[in-house]
């Protein structure tokens, strides 16, 4: 009887002690897969911001100015990226945060690229106006007088054509709603601005420079969209309410011109007018649906 006691507390024992191994080999292999798991997504976000640096690297490549103190800005930039490539290749500290560091040193470089980028386009436009100047304003004598030697009319008359021959013209006006995105929208719903589109056609006799364009959106209803600050322009010795402005840089060739308005949430069904006007001229319109 004794025996059959010990025995069986020593199964007892072993079934027990088998229980725990089994609970700790499920707990082991819990931990083990998910360490694997998270170790997985760390190196994909790895290899991610690495792929995003080496194109942000050839956008930095890309870049071309003749302006000294930019190419060494930009040659420091670029060896950033080569050091933040270099620190993220041996880094094997499997952290968010580490990776969320190297995100916000990417986020930085990015931002820095658009602003030379800006930089860039503003020399480069500059010297291209620079160098198109004289050849602009003999094309635009050589116009004028051409067009001086067919026209009989009186030097009113000759003042008032040249004056509309000189007004802005636009062409493929049109209007359509976008989400935050970018992207095409067919509801009101969804929408986050009214992109207007269309394109300055070429005119030499156009004065060149900053030109403020301005556009006026009007519901079905008749109210017309405005602008945040409810500012005004002048057109035939009155003053209107615009939807939305910008200033742009002309230079008397074709230009393609795109307008946002900020959706308010004034939208509503039906159909749409949207008119153009640059320099106390009516230079477009157009209609679009919105449901």
């Amino acid at each position: 009887m004794e025996n059959e006691k010990k025995d069986k507390i020593y199964k007892g024992v072993l079934i027990g002690l088998g229980i725990v191994l089994v609970v700790i080999a499920v707990m082991y292999y819990s931990e083990h897969r998910e360490n694997k798991r998270y170790i997985g997504e760390i190196t994909a976000e790895k290899l991610s911001l690495q792929s995003e640096l080496e194109l942000l690297s050839a956008d930095y490549d890309s870049l071309q100015t003749s302006n000294d103190t930019l190419n060494v800005q930009l040659k420091m930039e670029q060896e950033k990226i080569s050091e933040l490539l270099e620190r993220m290749r041996v880094f094997r500290n499997n952290s968010y945060a580490e990776i969320n560091k190297y995100k916000r040193e990417l986020g930085t470089l990015k931002e820095v690229l658009r602003d030379y980028i800006v930089q860039i386009d503003s020399l480069n436009t500059r010297n291209q106006l620079l160098t198109a100047e004289n050849v602009r304003v003999k094309k635009q004598i050589n116009w004028v007088k051409e067009r001086n030697q067919k026209l009989e009319e009186s030097t009113e008359n000759m003042k008032e054509v040249i004056s509309k021959a000189a007004a802005l013209d636009v062409a493929g006006l049109t209007c359509y709603p976008i989400n935050k995105k970018g992207k095409t929208v067919k509801k009101i719903s969804k929408t986050v601005k009214l992109k207007t589109s269309f394109t300055l056609r070429k005119n030499i006799t156009a004065s060149t420079g900053a030109k403020e364009i301005f556009v006026r959106l009007t519901r079905p209803d008749e109210v017309v969209l405005g602008n945040p600050q409810n500012l005004l322009f002048d057109f035939e010795n009155t003053k209107l309410v615009y939807s939305a402005m910008r200033e742009i840089d002309y230079e008397g060739d074709e230009l393609e011109v795109a307008i946002f308005w900020d959706n308010d949430g004034s939208l509503i069904s039906g159909e749409y007018k949207v008119d153009v006007f640059a320099e106390g001229n009516h230079i477009g319109n157009a209609k679009f649906l919105l449901k």
